[in-house]
């Protein structure tokens, strides 16, 4: 139960716990199995995969372009006959319909640069809603902590693993969808 308060209440209970630091470790994982993702079979595209950092992260070295290049990367070669359109949402004249226009977006929180350092990665997906905006059917975090020379990599690993993850379940759904 107060892994979810720690995802809750980002840093400060974390900080406030006092928790030993000894190594890159993630606390917290959400579970698939419990994620509303049939209308992912619709996604015929994404228009919107990025990562974006926030906090320490460019001073522990991790790029919000790098990580979303490789997120890129890793989507197309994890979901075959998807297509990635090089924008940030759906445009105004879209003719395929907006549930058919999917997204993935992460968002990478650290904190300390000195010695340890902390990180929260929180992964969306799904499709759009009529109004144009994100309907999010699949979310999954990681919250760990370690030295902060090896935070960066634990960040990428993080990050790959949560598009392995979605990719995989993507296919799943597709899969029992027949994809229409």
């Amino acid at each position: 139960m107060w892994g979810r308060a720690i995802v809750t209440n980002r840093w400060s209970l974390l900080l406030l716990l006092g928790i030993g630091f000894s190594h890159v470790t993630p606390v917290f994982g959400a579970n698939p199995d419990s994620v509303p993702v049939a209308d992912m079979r619709h996604i015929k595209k994404f228009v919107a995969v990025e990562v974006q950092t926030q906090g320490t992260a460019e001073k522990l070295g991790i790029s919000a372009a790098e990580l979303t290049d490789v997120t890129r990367v890793t989507l197309l070669n994890k979901v075959p006959g998807i297509v990635l359109e090089a924008s940030s949402g759906p445009s105004l004249d879209a003719t395929e319909r907006l549930n058919q226009l999917g997204f993935f977006t992460c968002e990478v929180w650290t904190v300390g640069e000195q010695y340890i350092a902390a990180y929260h990665v929180d992964c969306n997906a799904g499709s759009y809603t009529p109004q144009k905006t994100p309907g999010s059917l699949w979310n999954q975090a990681i919250l760990g902590y370690g030295p902060r020379d090896e935070v960066s990599d634990a960040v990428r690993k993080g990050v790959r693993a949560m598009v392995e993850l979605f990719a995989s379940t993507f296919a799943g759904v597709r899969a029992d969808g027949g994809g229409r």
